[in-house]
């Protein structure tokens, strides 16, 4: 149970994969199974969607001690995804639908890069949200929002958050939660995401650490540190306290919001589908 839970996705998934009669035949097909094969393809992604929705909902009932309920035909994604977890909160749901609306596509990140590298070689989607995964087990991706929380976590109390801003600016910590490799003003997506947490503001205001991440949040505002590099929160600083106060652990949330952006890495992935054959092989310049 305290196995990490990425490293935990990619077995599961690995498992189903295995398991998988298109998988194994894509394998051994002289032509290709998927490309140009569209049918097949969007088969094979909603197999894959499902896969890791079963895997998540595992992982989670696993660490909590909890026992896995059988999905129902009649759910929606996210509503199975609840219900395989024994989660019957109908505001988790309607909160997941809207929060997943900010995260099922974020142009090619570097876990969606990494899995249309592996799907360049005609590698079937499972093998390549697993290599996505494998990315995102990076604090610099995947691993931010939970991370985000934790650093909040760590920080201790409001009273704490001046000594660390200095540590972060003498670069003996990272602040998570803050800059973006495109944004370089206010995280468009937050503004959906404060009007989430004003749905929930009762268990969020209920929730300590709000006071720290609002105190990080003013002095990085006013820090000329900051203000000068153009550092500014993004959606991991006050996202992941929607999912605290939904109930989920630290240790779900990249896992969860992972779920979020599959559908959206395998929208590129099916548009390779029919377009030329290319395989990904950058050049190296010694």
């Amino acid at each position: 149970r305290e196995a990490e839970t990425f490293t935990m996705l990619m077995a599961g998934l690995s498992a189903f994969a295995a398991s998988d009669d298109l998988v194994r035949a894509s394998h051994r097909q002289i032509k290709p199974m998927f490309h140009g094969n569209l049918p097949v393809a969007d088969e094979m992604i909603v197999r894959t969607i499902a896969y890791y929705a079963t895997t998540v909902a595992l992982i989670y009932c696993h660490k909590q001690g909890k026992k896995f309920t059988p999905p129902q035909a009649h759910r929606s994604l996210i509503g199975n995804l609840l219900w395989m977890m024994g989660i019957t909160d109908p505001r988790v749901e309607k909160c997941l639908d809207k929060l997943w609306i900010l995260y099922a596509d974020h142009e090619m990140t570097n876990s969606t890069a990494a899995l249309l590298h592996a799907g360049s070689s005609l590698a079937d989607p499972i093998s390549g949200i697993i290599a996505g995964i494998g990315s995102g087990m990076g604090p610099l991706h995947g691993g931010a929002i939970d991370l985000a929380y934790e650093m909040l976590e760590m920080i201790g109390s409001a009273e704490n958050v001046p000594e660390f801003i200095e540590g972060v600016k003498a670069s003996k910590t990272r602040l998570f939660g803050y800059g973006h490799r495109v944004y370089k003003t206010r995280d468009p997506r937050l503004s959906l995401i404060e009007e989430l947490m004003n749905e929930h503001k009762d268990a969020i205001d209920a929730n300590p650490i709000l006071r720290i991440a609002m105190a990080v949040d003013r002095q990085a505002n006013e820090d000329q540190y900051f203000v000068e590099r153009n550092v500014k929160a993004n959606a991991d600083l006050k996202g992941c306290f929607l999912y605290t106060a939904m109930g989920f652990e630290t240790n779900m949330f990249a896992a969860i919001v992972g779920l979020s952006r599959v559908p959206g890495g395998l929208a590129h992935w099916r548009e390779t589908q029919i377009a030329p054959i290319r395989l990904w092989r950058p050049q190296q310049v010694y």
